[in-house]
């Protein structure tokens, strides 16, 4: 039966040799995109994923687990409701040293997420910036909503395979065959197949401690929050710059043809410009909605550096990264109490520009999604 798949999947890809892996992928990409929007989003932190686990095999869990573990699968099943991971949260399950509970949460995933997730972070970001540079040069665009989810393989980038001793065409339909094959492998078929192979370390570790000594070293220039907030926007549109001007570039190319090509000065110029614009676009709310990753991302790292009396670890920027995944993108975000309050701040107003309902309560989370799916649900009906 696979191999009869396989097949007809490279028949396929040799009768359309004119859509090309690029073109393909992103078909793809807009097709799960439309699907998922069609749901409600609720996006879990590790720490809810372990309390549905050990809901499941019956362990010791928070009062609630098992009504919402119970709400969350008549969700899924019923079409309602996606729990999407994303890349943080794929590292942080393969963290698990146990093999037998990260293939018990692994599972789980399966089930709640439909092997769906959203890309990984710089990708994220690069989509945002591109959209936003697309749509306000007067090109039609798919909804950013669409563009911006995949499959549990590519979590960490796509993978193409290149092999050379091929005609090019091919290797144009092995490549897309390629493609077919991992999107429907599952996210436990993944974590079996790493195993133990996985590193454990990571940068976040190194990354905290560098970021606590640089706060202590500015922690007497903060005035105010507005000017903490500016700093830390204003430092990561600064990374995104070089990404808008080769977005811009491109553009440019499209319209007066390939043979422009800018000096390097002239390219300094248009990232300097870049940067300018997205200075702009972040003062207004349809601007830190388009860019939406990066403004929260600066908005929490802002609201730690006023908390002068706060250390950063490790685990405080993958709750970061989970923020910034559902915060932008989802409708509910589960997690825990320190990063529930920290969102809740008045001063970051997070709910200004983001709809997203966060809740770190196991009970209040089982009602909510109960809610949810009766809500969905009458109006099906109507």
């Amino acid at each position: 039966m696979i191999s009869s798949r396989i097949a007809d999947r490279l028949a396929f890809h040799r009768s359309t040799p004119q859509i090309t892996i690029d073109e393909y992928e992103r078909r793809r990409v807009i097709e799960l995109g439309n699907w998922v929007a069609a749901r409600d989003r609720i996006y879990l932190d590790k720490c809810f994923w372990i309390h549905l686990r050990s809901a499941r095999t019956r362990a010791p869990s928070p009062p609630g687990a098992s009504d919402l573990l119970d709400s969350l699968m008549t969700g899924v099943s019923a079409g309602r409701l996606v729990c999407p991971i994303s890349d943080a949260l794929f590292l942080e399950l393969m963290k698990q040293s146990d093999p037998v509970t990260r293939r018990a949460t692994a599972e789980l995933i399966d089930e709640l997420s439909c092997g769906i997730t959203l890309s990984p972070e710089p990708a994220r970001v690069a989509t945002e910036v591109a959209h936003f540079l697309h749509a306000n040069a007067g090109y039609s665009v798919h909804p950013l909503e669409h563009l911006v989810w995949t499959k549990v393989p590519y979590i960490l980038g796509n993978q193409r395979p290149n092999a050379k001793a091929f005609a090019e065409d091919e290797r144009l339909v092995f490549q897309k065959a390629f493609f077919d094959h991992l999107w429907e492998v599952s996210p436990s078929t993944m974590v079996a197949t790493i195993g133990d192979a996985w590193p454990f370390a990571s940068t976040f570790v190194d990354m905290a401690d560098r970021l606590n000594r640089e706060n202590a070293v500015h922690a007497s220039s903060m005035k105010n929050f507005a000017q903490v907030y500016r700093d830390e926007i204003n430092g990561v549109l600064e990374l995104a710059a070089p990404i808008a001007a080769d977005v811009l570039y491109d553009i440019t190319v499209k319209a007066l043809g390939p043979d422009i090509q800018p000096a390097r000065d002239e390219r300094e110029g248009i990232t300097r410009q870049c940067l300018g614009l997205l200075r702009a676009a972040v003062r207004k709310p349809a601007g830190r909605r388009a860019l939406r990753t990066l403004q929260v991302g600066a908005l929490l790292h802002a609201a730690l550096r006023w908390n002068r009396m706060q250390k950063l670890d490790a685990n405080d920027l993958f709750d970061f990264h989970h923020a910034g995944a559902a915060l932008g993108y989802c409708d509910a975000l589960l997690t825990d109490g320190p990063m529930h309050t920290l969102l809740k701040q008045r001063h970051l107003a997070i709910e200004r520009d983001f709809s997203c309902e966060v809740m770190s309560s196991v009970e209040e989370a089982a009602v909510w999604v109960r809610h949810r799916i009766a809500g969905s649900a009458e109006g099906s009906a109507r």
